[in-house]
Formats: structure tokens, C-alpha cells, sequence
């Protein structure tokens, strides 16, 4: 249920067809708009796999003994479909879930927050690779854990709703991880959640399920050699080696930090990019910043560079954003653009 425009839902079909099974994939979009991992599917599995797309039908969940939902399908516990699956037996879960339940005997360390979490989890496996240890990145950030080789530890980014489906939903398998860290807590995905009280519930699951729980938030600014810019990215470094030396307490900090000191950073996060035409002015992308507390951690670890022209923009998801119109008070000039444009400018 839900293949995903970018094809998030691609390999745990892939993963049901290689094991024999037969798969429907159903999902809102239209083909058009999920043309690539359809063709793919097809092409790979041929009538093995079907397709409704465009909609869902109820006689599909009733019929159905397994259902893989994309957990950004909002507020699942009040989903049709999905009760029609539960009240009539299936199990129903997500393709992060399921993965993890069949990887039980890995070392895993998982991450969550609602900031700085895939840069901590790309640092803290970074920082595991410089020590020899292998390991993989996977969850909300990179690609699919299936098939992650047997000597790997796991590094997963989870998010709220990754966790509802790990935590709260009907007979949610409830891992226990070796190593859970939270980089921080602040509202987020309230239209999905409801409330702050239910988020954070979700973010505070993956913390109790852990054999040792780490809580970013409290940790002080780490002081060695980093490439990525700003302060918030000196708590997500001192995050990350928290987390390994949690995990290898025997291991010296030294082999962990030389990748963090080579960690060059994520796409889209305070990302430098190269604009030949104005070569002294410095474009930073930071795109993935969704919460108003990340739009200032990035105005204030650019703003040691010089004065800030800042385009933003995008959706609320539920929470106040009073405080980009305050944001702006730092920058020279400011750009309200995207579904909320209209209303940030008004408040800027």
C-alpha cells in the first residue's frame, strides 16, 4: 500500500516477489507519476506483480493475508482500508518493520529526532567505517536493509512514523535496539500525529526499546576536526560518537573520529553549491531543513560567513510558524515562496 512517487515502497515488493509471493501494489498516484518503479516491477516480475493504481478498493485489504504499508500514510489508525486488513486478519506492517524483524540478530544502532537525524546517521556510520567496522546505513535514509550482508551493524533512521508502525500499531513487533540516540525533540508532523503528546511518544518508543539510550540534547559541542559547517552540526558529530562508543566501548574515540573528520555532509543539508556566475557569494542549499528550529540553526552557522539573503518556503505540516517570521530579523532580505508563501510573508 503506497509504492511512493520516488519509489519508497520498491523494495519491499521487490522482496515479496523474490520470495514467490504474489503481489497487488496499490497506491492513490496515478501510473504516470510512478512510471519508473512500475516499469521496473513489470519488467522484472511480469504478471507476478499487479497494479491498482489511482485508488484503492476495500475487497484488496479484506482478501489480502499481508499488507506492506508506506508508513507516511497519514494517521493509519484511522485508515479504512487498513482496518478493513486488520478486522479481517492480515498482517499488516511496513516494509522498515519487516525488515528489522527479520534482522533481529544484528548489532543496530538507531537514530531518531526531529532534527540533525540523517546527518547523524550518515556521521555515526562514517565514523563505524573509519574504525573498521562494517556497517550500513539504512531506515529513512538511504536504501533498503534487505539484504544487508550478516557482519554489517545496522545504523537506522527512524522516524515518528516508522515508530508508530514498530511501537503502537496492532502486533507492531517491537524491536530492541543496541544503541538508541535522540537528537533532539521539538514539533513536528503534527498533522500527522495529532499533537505534540503523540509525536513525541512515538520518538520517546524508540528510547525505551533500547539496551542503551542516548538523548542528543544534552550532549556538549564536539571540539575535534569536522568539514560541515555550524554548531548544530558539532552536537550531531558529538551525537554520532556518543552513539559508536556506546556501541564499541573498548575502541578508542581516535579511530571513530577520523570520519568524522572527513565527513563532507548530506545533499540538500547546508549544502555549498557552486554558482560560477557570482563566485564571491557563498549559496547554500539546506532544503531538508522542514522545522523552524533547523531554518535557524542553518541562518546561524552561515551567517558567521556573512550577511543572509534567505528563500524559504514549503508546508506547515501542522505546527506554528510564527517564528520564521522572527528568523527573518537576522537576514538582510528574505523570500517566502512554495504552498506557504503567502502566509510567511504576511508574518515576515
Amino acid at each position: 500500500m503506497g509504492l511512493g512517487r520516488f519509489g519508497g515502497g520498491l523494495a519491499a515488493a521487490e522482496s515479496l516477489l523474490a520470495e514467490g509471493r504474489q503481489v497487488l501494489v496499490t497506491d492513490l498516484a496515478e501510473e504516470v507519476a510512478l512510471q519508473a518503479a512500475v516499469t521496473k516491477l513489470r519488467e522484472t516480475f511480469g504478471t507476478q506483480v499487479r497494479f491498482r493504481l489511482g485508488g484503492h478498493k476495500q475487497e484488496d485489504f479484506s482478501q489480502a493475508g499481508l499488507v506492506i504499508a508506506n508508513p507516511a500514510v497519514p494517521q493509519p489508525w484511522d485508515n479504512p482500508y487498513l482496518q478493513t486488513a486488520w478486522a479481517s486478519g492480515a498482517t499488516v506492517t511496513t516494509e522498515i518493520a519487516r525488515t528489522l524483524d527479520q534482522l533481529i540478530d544484528r548489532k543496530t544502532i538507531a537514530i531518531t529526532g526531529s532534527a540533525g537525524k540523517s546527518t547523524t546517521t550518515a556521521m555515526t556510520h562514517a565514523a563505524l567505517v573509519a574504525a573498521g567496522i562494517p556497517a550500513t546505513p539504512g531506515g529513512n535514509l538511504g536504501e533498503s536493509l534487505i539484504g544487508t550482508p550478516k557482519d554489517h551493524t545496522l545504523v537506522v533512521e527512524l522516524s515518528s512514523a516508522m515508530a508508530w508502525w514498530l511501537y503502537e500499531a496492532p502486533k507492531a513487533p517491537q524491536p530492541t535496539f543496541d544503541v538508541a540516540l535522540r537528537t533532539n525533540l521539538a514539533p513536528n508532523h503534527l498533522d500527522w500525529h495529532g499533537d505534540m503528546a503523540h509525536y513525541a511518544q512515538c520518538k520517546q518508543a524508540i528510547l525505551d526499546h533500547a539496551k542503551e539510550a542516548l538523548d542528543g540534547s544534552t550532549l556538549s559541542p564536539y571540539e575535534g576536526e569536522l568539514l560541515v559547517p555550524g554548531h548544530h552540526n558539532r552536537i550531531n558529530a558529538a551525537a554520532a560518537l556518543a552513539a559508536v562508543t556506546a556501541l564499541a566501548p573498548h575502541r578508542p574515540a581516535t579511530d571513530f573520529e577520523k570520519g568524522l573528520a572527513t565527513f563532507a555532509g548530506l545533499p540538500h543539508r547546508l549544502e555549498r553549491v557552486v554558482v560560477p556566475h557570482f563566485p564571491n557569494n557563498g549559496f547554500w542549499n539546506d532544503s531538508k531543513a522542514t522545522t523552524a528550529e533547523a531554518v535557524a540553526l542553518a541562518i546561524a552557522a552561515v551567517r558567521e560567513k556573512g550577511p543572509v539573503r534567505l528563500i524559504f518556503g514549503g508546508r506547515s505540516k501542522g505546527t506554528d510558524i510564527s517564528s520564521l517570521a522572527q528568523l527573518t530579523s537576522d537576514c538582510i532580505k528574505s523570500y517566502a515562496i512554495g504552498e506557504m508563501g503567502k502566509e510567511l510573508e504576511h508574518q515576515a
